[in-house]
Order: C-alpha cells, then structure tokens, then sequence
C-alpha cells in the first residue's frame, strides 16, 4: 500500500486516525483530543499569533478595494486530491517555466477512502511530465480533522480518479516525509515566496498552521478552491470545514473565488482543438477528462467542463489572468445537513454587528481566454 511508505517516520497519533508529524511541537499536538469546540478555538488562536505579524484589511465586509495579490510567484506547493481537473492542474504547474513546484502533497478529498489511489495519481502525473525524481510526492492527513464523512466525487473523476485512464505504477516513490511537516519545512525555508495551491481538503494546511501558527506569517499566499457565494457547499470545503475554518482565521493571505462564470469553462470545440495537438500530455487530458465533459454538460446542464482547479493553477502561474477582486470577510458554516461546509460573507445586517476585517481575496473576474491559453501551451500545443 503506497500509505506504508510514510508511515515509519511519523510520530503522535492524532484523532483523525493517521499518525503525524515528528517534531516536537506536532508530538505535543498528538497528545490533543479534538472536537469542534477545540478547533474553533485553535483557529482563532492562530489568527492572534499570526496577528502579531501581519496587517490587517482596513475596511470590514465586502469592499471593492482588494487586498495584496500574488504576483511574480517562483515557488508553489501543490495541497491536492488528484482527480482529473487536479490533474491537469498539476501538469500545468510542471511545465511552467516561471515556477517551482517544491513539493506535492496529497490531502482527502475526491476519492474518499481510496486515499492511496490520489497518491498513486500525483506519482504518476510527475512521471508523465518528464519530472520523475524532481519533484517529491507527500502523503498527508488522510481523512479530515474530526474524521466525519463526506461524499465521493468519482461521479465526475472515474473510480480511480482520472477518468477512464488507468494508472500504471511508476518508479518514484511516496516521500517519507509526512505532507504536513513538508509544508511547515518548505514554508520556513523560503519565507514570503511559497504559494500553496490548496487543491483538495484543507486538512494538511490546518494541521500545519495549528502545529506551527507562525508559519502563517511566512506563507505567500494560499489559493483555495471553494469560493463563496454559491447556492451549495463547494466540494473542498465540504470535505472539511473545520480546516477551512482554522485556515480562515489564520491570519494567512487567502484567496477564494473561481473568476465569474465560465471563467474556467472548456467547451467540446477546445476538446477538439486539444486534439490536434497529439502530445503524451494532450492525450492523457482527453481521456481523463471525457468524463468530466460528459458529466457537466448533461447531468449539470453547463456549456462544457468546469476546471476550477486548472484556474486556480493558472491565477498562480500568470497572475495578469485574474482581474478583479474584492476583499471579504468569509467564514464557513460548521452545522447544518444542506449547508455545512458553505462559505458565507458579507455584513449581518439584522444583529448589526460589525463584521471582522476581511480575511479573503475574493476573485471575481478571470479570463476564459488567457486560461485557456496558457492550459493549451501546458499540453504542447498553441
């Protein structure tokens, strides 16, 4: 099983049931038994930390005026759940040029217990780009913070994850290091230059701005998929909206939102265009993704595939893609059988209480065209 290979470096057991961290600090955290109350209390502890370090938004509640964006980024670290827009997420950021991927580290999510299988998936996206070797594959916290359940999502990714494409198994293996004590060293590392790309569940983020709250100071900036605003709770932070939680209240810079809509959309004609490239890296698309194509456009009723994962990938890549923003305050609902795991802001205009500083750059605006560009250039064609 891929989960062994990291297994005899960790230390504490957590609650959740996987064994983590070796550092001091992570085995005095083993010693916790969390429940809700703990993690909402954590999660404004971190903020108080981070706080120290770090300025906050000037205007409370939704304002036009955004706060600091990522640009010129260098070094990337890759918090996902491999499926297929993850997929295609991660090989756009291995055939960058402008960026770094200094490690990719795999958190729960769109397999669900299959945990092993999203590993398996990262090992071989790195081979697939020519990487093998270069880039260290991290398991990670593989079920959320308190261990509750959440749906599958093979529905729109395939049994195995990516589709109908069957995964070999390739020479490199899983890192013994633990994902969360790779992100708390990588971060530590380069201060002020790493942006994760949080992917997946929030749960290896969490656990590592809880062991270490200080590290939120260090962090460039975290691009979380599972923006506000819609209707039903986005699936990564349904996944676990206790680390959304923590990850919110922080004090690390975040941003949320997926550009407006059809800011990541695929139409059949960009399939089709994709075609003509017949590349290794433009045939592993289409056949991962025929999946996705045919779930959204019938089940969902969309003009093509969502890939707000890609998106997010590419708004770290080339920043100049996202182009309007605003700065919120967001805060995710913890109960609930239809809305937990929601992302909520704005003012609370019955209680009149005043809302908290923002805490969230929210993208509104995004180009379908840039994204698709710089998706086409990733898989070799133009």
């Amino acid at each position: 099983m891929v989960r062994q290979a990291a297994e005899p470096i960790l230390g504490s057991a957590l609650p959740c049931g996987t064994r983590c961290c070796a550092g001091a600090a992570a085995k005095e955290a083993g010693r916790m038994t969390f429940n809700r109350l703990d993690i909402l209390k954590m999660g404004v502890a971190t903020a108080m930390v981070a706080a120290g370090s770090k300025a906050s938004a000037a205007e409370p509640g939704v304002s036009d005026t955004p706060l600091p964006r990522y640009l010129d980024n260098h070094r990337i670290i890759v918090d996902t759940d491999p499926g297929n827009d993850d997929a295609t997420a991660i090989l756009m950021a291995l055939a960058a040029p402008n960026v770094r991927v200094e490690a990719i580290t795999i958190a729960p999510g769109n397999l669900g217990p299959n945990y092993d299988q999203q590993v398996r998936n990262a090992l071989f996206l790195v081979d697939l780009s020519g990487k093998s070797g270069e880039i260290s594959v991290h398991a990670g916290m593989s079920k959320p913070m308190l261990h509750r359940p959440y749906p599958v999502a093979t529905f729109i990714h395939g049994k195995y994850g990516l589709g109908s494409f069957a995964t070999p198994i390739v020479k490199q293996q899983v890192s013994s290091e633990h994902a969360v004590d790779a992100i708390r060293r990588i971060v530590k590392r380069y201060p002020g230059e790493v942006v994760i790309a949080a992917l997946g569940g929030l749960t290896n983020v969490a656990m590592a701005l809880l062991i270490e709250p200080a590290i939120a100071a260090q962090i460039k900036g975290i691009v979380f998929v599972g923006g506000p605003g819609s209707a039903v709770p986005g699936y990564n932070a349904l996944v676990d909206p206790e680390a959304v939680q923590v990850v919110l209240n922080s004090g690390a810079p975040i941003m949320m939102g997926l550009g407006g809509p059809g800011a990541s959309t695929l139409l059949k004609s960009d399939f089709d265009h994709i075609a003509t490239f017949n590349t290794p890296l433009s045939r592993f698309f289409l056949e991962s993704n025929a999946l996705r194509l045919s779930f959204e456009t019938t089940a969902r009723n969309a003009t093509g595939s969502v890939n707000a994962d890609p998106l997010a990938m590419a708004m770290i890549i080339d920043p100049s893609i996202a182009t309007g923003f605003k700065a919120i305050y967001a805060e995710v609902e913890l109960e609930g059988e239809y809305t937990r795991g929601t992302i909520l802001y704005g003012d609370n205009r019955y209680d009149l209480r005043p809302t908290p500083p923002a805490n969230v750059n929210l993208c509104t605006v995004a180009s379908n065209e840039a994204f698709k560009t710089l998706l086409f250039r990733s898989l070799g064609g133009s």
